[in-house]
């Protein structure tokens, strides 16, 4: 093509700017001030992952034949936490905190649980998983005897539901004296117990779990109790009198 023929260059076309409203600018802000508290959180649970590793290595942590858990101390914490939250933060707060402890205990070893409940399974599962964190291995067995035994023996806790069929919560009292009742799911009268190798020194204070034999009659002892199940002359109930684990009056436990 000749050079009398070549057509002049056009200037490139440069789209207008897009205006941004003061609702857009205010949005970015605050999804900018979000990430930074994000990068803040990511680095505070890191921080305290790597304490949780060191605490499950010191002195004051149970050892021996107990899990690594210090219900007292959860308790302790979780009501501190929960007296600084608003209200209407305090479900969300809860959950979030054990989902924290879940995954802090893990650093000392992953909790391992079993669950037992032929009526109504999700319900303890639910609350099982709320107390444990997703970070626990939760699995589901349909024999309470041998989840009893599979916790005696220290492999992790087992959470067993009550006024299920099976009274197995007799046994706290004989043949599965080692493992101590630690937590209830499904409000203040509990349908589902969790138990495990405890150090009775790590157990929550009230109410206490007593196991004791004379059914609805009560056993002579003046404790105020509210009854949670019976069987063949044996009495499953709580009491808010801190009586101590393993004595006359049959407490077997404690819950959070």
């Amino acid at each position: 093509m000749s050079q009398a023929c070549a057509q002049p260059a056009r200037p490139p076309v440069h789209p207008a700017p897009l205006e941004v409203s003061p609702g857009q600018m205010a949005l970015t802000a605050l999804r900018q001030e979000i990430d930074g508290l994000d990068d803040q959180m990511l680095a505070l649970f890191e921080r305290r992952l790597a304490l949780a590793a060191r605490v499950g290595k010191a002195k004051d942590a149970p050892s021996g034949p107990h899990v690594k858990l210090r219900p007292d101390r959860e308790q302790a914490i979780l009501e501190r936490v929960l007296a600084q939250a608003r209200p209407d933060n305090r479900e969300a707060v809860e959950s979030l905190w054990r989902q924290i402890v879940g995954w802090g205990l893990a650093r000392q070893g992953r909790m391992q649980v079993q669950v037992w409940s032929p009526v109504e399974p999700t319900r303890a599962f639910d609350g099982a998983r709320l107390r444990f964190g997703a970070a626990a291995d939760m699995k589901a067995v349909r024999d309470p005897q041998a989840a009893l035994a599979w916790a005696a023996g220290g492999h992790g806790v087992a959470v067993l539901a009550i006024n299920a069929g099976d009274p197995w919560w007799t046994g706290l009292r004989r043949e599965w004296a080692s493992l101590s009742v630690f937590d209830g799911f499904g409000g203040e009268t509990p349908t589902a117990l969790a138990v495990g190798r405890i150090d009775p020194a790590a157990l929550p204070g009230v109410p206490r779990v007593l196991v004791t034999a004379g059914g609805d009659a009560g056993d002579g002892s003046g404790l105020r109790r509210r009854g949670l199940d019976t069987h063949h002359g044996w009495t499953l109930s709580l009491t808010d009198a801190v009586v101590p684990i393993g004595g006359d009056e049959g407490c077997v436990g404690a819950l959070g």
